[in-house]
């Protein structure tokens, strides 16, 4: 089982991977700074509950990244792929999995 200090050091750098490639979307001129900042918000606001280890964090912010994988996936499946575009859907679904385990390896330290 992995430990809760190995588990928050994943979580934390598929979290900054995910607003990287975000960002670079920015640098790119593919979306504008408010758009990333509007997009950032909601996981910013769950990030604090996740880093205090919140259970009832998890639960909701899997539902929200959900609604990320949704909006994601639109653009990789609906028009020509872009490569920051699946780069973000894979880090979506890596942080989704990471999250849904969460809560048993918090149980389990307990």
């Amino acid at each position: 089982m992995i430990s809760i200090t190995n588990y928050k050091l994943l979580l934390n750098l598929i979290f900054v991977c995910l607003f990287i490639a975000k960002f670079i979307n920015v640098i790119q001129e593919r979306i504008d700074i408010f758009m990333y900042i509007f997009w950032a918000l909601p996981i910013l606001i769950f990030y604090v509950f996740i880093n205090k280890l919140v259970i009832k964090a998890y639960q909701w912010f899997c539902f929200l990244l959900i609604i990320y994988f949704l909006l994601c996936s639109l653009r990789v499946f609906g028009t020509a792929a872009y490569w920051l575009d699946i780069l973000e859907l894979f880090l979506i679904c890596s942080l989704f999995i990471t999250t849904m385990c969460g809560p048993r390896i918090i149980n389990n330290m307990n």
